[in-house]
This record gives structure tokens, C-alpha cells and sequence, in this order.
């Protein structure tokens, strides 16, 4: 009996200290709010929203807009057309200054003019200045228009139309209306 009266004693002991551990333990604590942020930023169930970078438009963009690029014997011949009055102009001509504004760089596109922008700078404020397609109408350039060579199988009388059965061929009645005349009573 020894044994077990051993073994009961060491288990009484065990449980006594672990029951006198916990209840002398802190009271749980609440936990802190960031401590699951982590869980609802990276949530795989919720969609995050789309971050649109914020461009800051120049008032040199919003006032102005490209109206022409033509190549020159030493840089390129630049005009600046003013969205507020079409009248008012600024060109770029090289070797010449216009005030205090200055042509940076200048990007043409032969094959899209769309594309094609110049970087200005007008005292501290610098811009890219492109064609605007809700003001200007932009021509296509040599490059990009047709030869203007003509299918030789097609006859020289493309707009004419074919003769009418019962109708004569000959050009001035096809050209002129016909007449009706109804005659009065009397």
C-alpha cells in the first residue's frame, strides 16, 4: 500500500501546484487592435480597391495645345495654339528666342500624330504639350497619305452609270431633267 499511497501523494501535489499556478496567473488582457490588422489589409476575401495614380495637371496643359511640328534645317519649327483663344499663338523658330519660354524636347511621330507631344517650359513650370483631338483636326502627313496611283483596270468613267433600255444614250438628255408639260383646260 505504500506504492499507491505514494502515487496518490505525487498526484495530489501535481494538481495542487497546477491549480495554485493558473489561479495566481494575470487575468487574460484584451488584445490589441492592431494586432489583426494584418488580417483585414490582406484579406483573400475582399476586394481591394484600385489605386489610380493622381496626375497634377500643368496649367501650360490645360491652356495650351500643339498645333504643328514641322522638321527644320537645324531643330524643328514648333507652334503652340491656346485653347482659350485660337488667335493667340506661340512658335518656336530655331535660332530665334520667344520670351521666357523654351522648347525642351520634341517627339514626332511620322507615322501617328497623335503620339507626337513637345516638352515647353515657361518660367518655373515645365509640361508635355500634345495635339488635343477635341480642338484640332490633325492632317495626315506625306508619309501616311496615298500615293494617289490609280488602278489601270478601272475606266475613266468610274461615275457613270449604265444605259437605261428604252432611253436615248446620247449625254445632254441624261444630263438635263425632262420636262413635263400638262396642257390647261380652257
Amino acid at each position: 500500500m505504500s506504492f499507491h499511497s505514494s502515487i496518490i501523494k505525487a498526484a495530489t501535489a501535481i494538481v495542487l501546484l497546477a491549480t495554485i499556478g493558473t489561479a495566481s496567473a494575470d487575468p487574460p488582457t484584451k488584445p490589441r487592435l492592431m494586432q489583426y490588422s494584418n488580417l483585414w489589409t490582406n484579406s483573400p476575401f475582399t476586394i481591394k480597391p484600385v489605386v489610380e495614380p493622381t496626375t497634377v495637371e500643368s496649367p501650360l496643359e490645360r491652356d495650351w495645345m500643339l498645333g504643328s511640328i514641322r522638321p527644320s534645317g537645324k531643330g524643328y519649327s514648333v507652334t503652340l495654339i491656346s485653347k482659350k483663344d485660337r488667335k493667340e499663338r506661340v512658335r518656336f523658330l530655331p535660332g530665334f528666342t520667344t520670351g521666357d519660354w523654351q522648347l525642351i524636347q520634341v517627339q514626332q511621330d511620322v507615322k501617328d500624330n497623335e503620339k507626337s507631344r513637345v516638352q515647353i517650359r515657361k518660367g518655373s513650370q515645365t509640361a508635355w504639350i500634345s495635339y488635343d483631338e477635341k480642338l484640332i483636326k490633325i492632317r495626315p502627313t506625306a508619309a501616311a497619305k496615298p500615293t494617289g496611283k490609280t488602278n489601270p483596270q478601272v475606266s475613266s468613267k468610274s461615275g457613270a452609270r449604265p444605259p437605261i433600255p428604252g432611253r436615248s444614250s446620247s449625254s445632254s438628255s441624261s444630263n438635263t431633267p425632262r420636262v413635263r408639260s400638262v396642257p390647261r383646260r380652257k
